[in-house]
């Protein structure tokens, strides 16, 4: 499997402390991942990544719960990839 995780650029919403702890996570549970910088997240943007199974987002805390229903594959908050 392949995880994208998206660290927002916009404003002061990416963390590179929990980046780094996602990363850790991942590499600890066998995950294949890339870091994507991203100002906006759309659909469209993340489509053009096909090979990735899923995404966790360093960005805005609400993406995840309140536009997921819109993306194909599963966007994660940090939290919920930890759960």
């Amino acid at each position: 499997k392949t995880i994208g995780i998206i660290l927002g650029t916009l404003g002061r919403q990416g963390n590179p402390a929990i980046l780094g702890h996602i990363r850790s996570l991942l590499k600890k549970h066998g995950k294949k991942c890339f870091v994507l910088l991203l100002s906006e997240i759309f659909p469209v943007k993340l489509e053009k990544f096909p090979n990735v199974d899923a995404w966790v987002q360093i960005a805005c805390p609400r993406l995840s719960v309140d536009w997921g229903h819109f993306f194909r594959k599963p966007v994660l908050s940090p939290y919920e990839l930890n759960v």
